[in-house]
């Protein structure tokens, strides 16, 4: 639109239809470049628009261009080929934001020499302005910007001499190409929305357009004591071209004023640049807020130059944190500061630079005192000052690793004992495996079981108990050698790797000194107890070629010990079938107890510890066998689990406590969720959608009543699954808890990774926490990592008064144990409910406010 409109008014016009008469044998090209792409365009039209927007002739692709950054203006002098003018922003008097460069100085127009380099968007893209012949493709040589016309010059003729090799304009010539210019600007007046006023030498006006008029409506009266006209003939005899700002009342315009030699006359532009200039202003008043900001806020920040790591600036977060002064800290440079291995440094930062990336990532930094801080380092790569800056916000992250390690360490290490637990164990072991077959050694796994533990337990009380447990673990880690291990296996079981072996006749002297150290009594309390244990020994690779094998024929071994009365050990054998016997005579019975209805569910409460208040009921399963009496859940769940019985299992389990939900509800009950466990194998199904559909649907429960329990091994196997069932579980407005938190490796990431809304600290947390300050600790890094990721904190296992005041301190919301209620059948669980206020009410100084019919 405009090209066409600048090229009519130029057709009609005679003083510059002489440009269109010959063909210049000039190609005039501007080469752009952005990063590591460069384009030329040949440059044949009058007016070319530049910017970031795609109605640009000219598109520059970056976005630190302005939407309308330039404009490119042809323009014809006399007898001369055309030349190319540059003006900063567009037609209509906007500016760019970053401004206008060429060979390096800031300009609001500019005629362009061949070679001259334009920088747009501060120097983010780069042009480069050619002219060449058509036939011969040498490049001509205009004037040179950077050399002043003398009065001597001006005499010489317009080749110039042979040693300067620069065209020098006499001044008149001069004068009549910039008149040229400002002539073609005057017929594009119509683009142009801005006033235009010309007058004469004595001041009068001799030409004003429509837009100053209304623009400027007392200018005619006034005339020369107008703002706009006031001194511009005195400063005008100073110099012939130039620029000056007016004020007018509240509003500021910049004003271009030019002499006409033939017309003798001054013509003068005004433009508006009052709300740039505001929104400079407001910039820069930004900036300094900015930089208030950062200097108070409590992260580190600082920034660094990309190339020579030196620190150019930080905040006062950061000098705090290292301890030094600002003036010492800017002495620094960042490998100064980062106490990891240089290569690795230097690595990273040449990868961040090189691909302009974006990571945040931790490590470690030393103070001033030569201390080290653990840090989470979030890394930028800016443009500052003109040069590439690393800009890094630090966070000190020293209590939140501390936390890390405490509840990795309690993921691989028993509560009670401090020894290694199943996890670490089974991992150490399949490592002994791998040992011993590449060096022709043997692995020895022994199983120890307390002989008559559980009648120490029940009759002098679990206190007791766990100390004997403390000292039994205490005085079996003397027996060792170096490279054994030992571990609480479970309850009163214990396992002892023996690796690299050269005779299984090890094992069994181990064996030995561990019953000849248990014939000195514990003296507990005020008690001395006797305590004996069974062993069972399995070797690789005679017993098995694993560490499942191992440790199922060690059980297997240990059980014909405990037949023969304990206080020994056994070698496993192939002919140990007993406890084999025993578990296939269990699997037999399981195939039938759903079908002979001996499987029940009981309910135990969890309660809201500051309220009172029953905020759900977990759904735990029992079975009660017509001979064998109850069996408990921990024998025949894995045996559920291990041959599949666990997908119809679990499908009664969640149909019937939706029933009992539902049931609940319509009786008048207050609505709470129900919480029902899901196995691994469960949760691996592909049909677990439509089943938890199917039982709300038969149960007429809504989703938001029903909590499903996940534990980290379910979601282990395939973690892509997991993702996408749980995803879906919540769209349907299902509750997730993350059960037994703490017990496996990577709690922590999958807190991160999978939208759970509850967690439940497992109950070997709560456990021991009165006795040992380090437990309390633990739950205090659980609750706050809870609440860190916005979810409800729920206490497993609470059994004594002392547990729920320590809770309470500890701020941990919601309990669940046998301190309250053991777990009960449906209709002692109504009861409770039916009589919540008086059944709770010792528990809580607090009146409760709980409705029930």
């Amino acid at each position: 639109m405009i090209n066409e409109r600048m090229g009519n008014d130029l057709k009609v016009n005679s003083k510059t239809s002489k440009f269109m008469k010959k063909k210049s044998l000039i190609r005039h090209t501007l080469t752009i470049e952005t990063g590591n792409k460069s384009k030329k365009i040949l440059l044949e039209e009058q007016v070319y628009s530049l910017g970031r927007h795609s109605s640009n002739a000219i598109i520059l692709s970056d976005s630190k261009v302005s939407r309308n950054h330039g404009t490119l203006l042809q323009v014809k002098y006399k007898d001369q080929d055309e030349v190319f003018w540059i003006i900063d922003g567009d037609l209509k008097g906007n500016r760019s934001t970053n401004g206008l460069f060429v060979n390096g100085k800031r300009c609001l127009s500019h005629e362009l020499k061949s070679g001259d380099v334009i920088l747009f968007g501060s120097g983010a893209v780069r042009g480069k302005y050619e002219m060449v012949y058509h036939a011969s493709s040498t490049l001509i040589k205009y004037i040179n910007p950077n050399q002043k016309l003398t009065a001597e010059r001006r005499k010489k003729s317009p080749l110039g001499n042979e040693e300067d090799k620069s065209t020098v304009v006499a001044n008149e010539e001069l004068d009549e190409l910039t008149e040229e210019f400002f002539y073609r600007l005057k017929y594009t007046q119509d683009l142009l929305p801005h006033p235009i006023i010309e007058i004469n030498l004595a001041g009068e006006i001799t030409y004003i357009n429509s837009i100053a008029l209304n623009k400027f409506p007392e200018i005619e009266t006034e005339k020369q004591k107008h703002p706009i006209l006031n001194d511009l003939l005195r400063e005008f005899k100073e110099e012939k071209i130039f620029c000056r700002e007016v004020k007018i009342g509240q509003e500021v315009f910049t004003q271009y004023v030019h002499y006409l030699s033939k017309s003798k006359s001054i013509r003068t532009y005004i433009f508006d640049f009052q709300k740039r200039k505001q929104i400079e202003v407001e910039l820069k008043e930004r900036e300094e807020r900015y930089r208030t900001v950062v200097s108070q806020i409590s992260e580190g920040i600082f920034l660094v130059e990309a190339k020579t790591y030196k620190i150019i600036e930080a905040n006062k977060a950061y000098c705090n944190l290292l301890g030094y002064k600002l003036e010492e800290i800017l002495e620094l440079t960042l490998k100064d500061v980062v106490a990891i291995d240089p290569e690795v440094f230097e690595s990273m930062i040449e990868r961040i630079v090189s691909k302009n990336l974006d990571c945040l990532v931790e490590s470690i930094y030393r103070k001033k005192n030569g201390s080290l801080v653990n840090v989470e380092v979030s890394i930028s790569l800016i443009d500052y000052q003109k040069k590439k800056v690393l800009c890094l916000a630090v966070r000190d992250i020293t209590e939140r690793k501390r936390g890390e390690e405490m509840l990795r360490y309690q993921a691989t290490h028993d509560q009670l004992t401090g020894l290694a637990n199943r996890k670490l164990f089974n991992e150490e072991l399949n490592l002994a495996i791998a040992n011993a077959q590449k060096n022709q050694k043997q692995v020895a796994v022994l199983f120890l079981d307390l002989d008559r533990f559980k009648t120490i337990n029940d009759t002098l009380g679990h206190v007791t108990g766990d100390r004997l447990l403390q000292s039994f673990a205490e005085r079996l880690s003397s027996c060792l050698r170096l490279g054994d291990l030992l571990a609480r296996w479970g309850g009163d079981e214990f396992t002892l790797l023996l690796p690299q072996l050269n005779q299984a006749e090890t094992a069994a002297q181990m064996s030995q000194k561990i019953l000849a150290t248990l014939k000195k009594p514990f003296e507990i309390y005020h008690y001395k107890l006797h305590l004996k244990t069974s062993i069972g020994i399995a070797i690789y690779p005679r017993d098995g070629a694993d560490g499942e094998t191992l440790l199922k024929v060690a059980d297997v071994a240990l059980y014909r010990t405990k037949q023969y009365g304990g206080d020994y050990y056994h070698f496993y054998n192939a002919n140990m079938t007993s406890k084999t016997e025993a578990l296939l005579r269990l699997e037999n019975y399981l195939h039938y107890a759903l079908e002979q209805e001996q499987l029940c569910l009981v309910y135990q409460p969890q309660i809201n510890i500051k309220t009172g208040e029953i905020t759900g009921m977990e759904a735990l399963l029992r079975w009660e066998h017509p001979q064998e009496g109850a069996i408990c859940p921990t024998k025949f769940i894995p045996l559920a689990e291990e041959t599949g019985l666990i997908i119809p299992i679990g499908e009664w389990v969640l149909k019937t406590a939706c029933k009992q939900n539902k049931a609940w509800q319509n009786a008048g009950l207050p609505p709470f969720r129900i919480a029902v466990n899901l196995s691994p194998r469960q949760f691996q199904q592909q049909n677990l959608l439509s089943m938890v559909v199917q039982a709300l649907e038969q149960s007429e429960l809504a989703p938001h009543f029903l909590e499903l329990e996940i534990t980290e091994t379910t979601l282990i196997e395939n973690k892509e699954l997991a993702r996408k069932t749980i995803d879906e579980l919540q769209q349907m407005g299902i509750e997730l808890a993350m059960d037994d938190f703490g017990t496996g490796y990577s709690s922590l990431g999958y807190l991160k990774q999978f939208p759970f809304h509850k967690l439940k600290i497992d109950r070997d947390f709560v456990r021991y926490l009165k006795d040992d300050p380090r437990d309390t600790a633990i739950i205090v890094a659980a609750i706050a990592l809870g609440r860190g990721f916005n979810l409800k904190v729920v206490a497993e296992g609470v059994e004594t008064f002392e547990q729920l005041q320590l809770l309470r301190r500890l701020q941990c919301e919601y309990i669940q144990g046998y301190l309250f209620s053991e777990p009960l059948k449906s209709q002692e669980a109504t009861y409770f409910l039916q009589h919540q206020n008086e059944i709770l009410s010792k528990f809580f100084s607090n009146s409760l406010q709980v409705v029930t019919s």
